[in-house]
């Protein structure tokens, strides 16, 4: 209370509210008297109002909370989307390689983002068949541009070479490491912070054990004659890619609607968004209220 009294917008709204409870009773006096009929009409009514204030309370409060959600979202996807979305994609590009130990590959070219969620979302899907025995003995090819070549064709210029394991793994967490990094010291003011506390997380996992090899503190190992639990590291490079699909899919549905908007195909769900469904819901209680007072 000492905080909402000094705020004026709350002062005007008790002080309406009080009016009008007192404009009622004392009407209901001057009519019919505050007989015993009245108070025992009255009581239900109370109690119904309030379980359904109470009810309505929580339901527009989550509304509210989800209206901001989608909002923020929204601002920061129009700010960021871009710079966002290129450095998930290359992140996810990167982690594909070292899962598959091909370069990445998706229909439509390589920067199509849905295609790369669909082959991480796969790649998840079929973990253990990547993880297997030899997961630290393969090679991985990955393609290199060699400014040396000048044919006129950028495609000419790539050529393909073979990484170990522990060579790309180094790669592979000191520059999304670095970028990640980057990316959350320059933009931490506009970031949400749910998005923030899982790109944390994806730090946290690019230097923790499981893509340690030594060469961190000047002892490298041959990571092919390493033995370690296949499941455990099934399931720690599992954790990685799940962290990766959501970072993909993180602005989803404020792409949708940016696409349904450019494209004017809106469906009748779109037209029920939270502050529609909000103003509704407060129309219902106004009438159910108008509806009270007439029957007292």
């Amino acid at each position: 209370m000492k905080k909402l009294i000094p705020i004026k917008e709350h002062i005007i709204i008790w002080l309406m509210v009080l009016g009008l409870s007192v404009t009622l009773i004392f009407t209901q006096y001057f009519a019919d008297g505050l007989t015993k009929q009245f108070w025992l009409s009255f009581i239900p009514s109370i109690i119904i109002d309030g379980i359904f204030i109470l009810i309505a309370s929580y339901l527009i409060s989550y509304l509210l909370k989800k209206n901001e959600k989608r909002k923020t979202k929204e601002k920061v996807y129009r700010m960021l989307g871009t710079r966002y979305e290129i450095m998930i994609m290359n992140f996810a590009k990167d982690y594909i390689t070292y899962i598959t130990k091909e370069p990445s590959e998706v229909s439509k070219g390589i920067n199509n983002i849905q295609g790369i969620k669909s082959q991480v979302k796969s790649i998840n899907s079929d973990l253990d068949n990547y993880v297997q025995a030899d997961f630290f003995k393969k090679g991985i090819k990955v393609l290199l541009l060699d400014n040396r070549i000048n044919t006129g064709n950028i495609f000419d210029n790539f050529r393909e070479q073979v990484w170990s394991v522990p060579q790309y793994t180094n790669y592979f967490k000191q520059r999304h490491s670095k970028e990640i990094d980057a990316f959350i010291n320059r933009y931490i003011s506009v970031i949400p912070e749910e998005l923030r506390e899982r790109l944390f997380k994806v730090e946290d996992t690019l230097q923790s054990e499981v893509f340690t090899t030594g060469s961190e503190h000047g002892l490298p190992i041959d990571l092919s004659k390493a033995t370690f639990n296949l499941k455990d590291l099934s399931k720690s490079i599992g954790e990685l890619g799940q962290d990766i699909y959501l970072l993909l899919t993180y602005f989803e549905e404020t792409q949708e609607d940016n696409t349904s908007k450019e494209s004017n195909d809106v469906f009748l769900g779109k037209y029920l968004d939270d502050e529609k469904i909000l103003l509704g819901l407060l129309c219902l209680m106004l009438s159910l209220i108008s509806i009270n007072i007439l029957i007292l």
